[in-house]
């Protein structure tokens, strides 16, 4: 790449890496806020009442059902890396090219895990076949994703022992 390009890609990543920085916190504050707080008080507020081991067995289905949120919070923060990289000049590097496949492996983590902890019915309705067929394509997103980082990265290290024998 020339360096015209390669000036506009860091300028470029040094806005995204601050849309991902705000995004992980925003999205940090509002897993916290809508999954943790009100059932953290709720057992706080049972400690010694009968409804406390309720409060608890809530608490942990709960944070079971965010699994798959967490591993989106990974993909955001794994990103923010990338795009960290990308400002500090490493394009095309081993290092970015992992940086990509780890992203697409918290893509794939995260829909898996929805998959196994989503909403389940005794009746296949369109909500859930919609729930369903979303997952499945952000498996195959992040699939594709972590195959792309693979090839970057081996493409980054077969240049570098090119340039090394040359």
């Amino acid at each position: 790449m020339s360096t015209p390009q390669i000036d506009a890609l860091q300028r470029e990543s040094r806005s995204l890496k601050k849309a991902f920085e705000w995004a992980f916190s925003i999205a940090c504050f509002l897993l916290f806020s809508q999954v943790s707080y009100v059932p953290i008080k709720a057992v706080l507020f049972s400690v010694g009442t009968p409804d406390a081991m309720a409060a608890l067995a809530h608490l942990g289905e709960i944070a079971a059902r965010s699994l798959p949120s967490v591993a989106l919070l990974g993909a955001i923060w794994t990103a923010r890396g990338l795009f960290k990289a990308y400002e500090g000049g490493a394009v095309l590097t081993p290092t970015s090219g992992r940086a990509v496949g780890r992203l697409g492996d918290w893509l794939t983590a995260s829909g898996v895990l929805a998959l196994f902890v989503g909403p389940a019915s005794d009746k296949m309705d369109a909500v859930t076949a919609a729930y369903i067929t979303t997952q499945i394509v952000l498996i195959g997103v992040g699939l594709a994703i972590r195959l792309l980082g693979r090839v970057q990265a081996i493409a980054a290290e077969i240049k570098a022992d090119n340039e090394q024998i040359v």
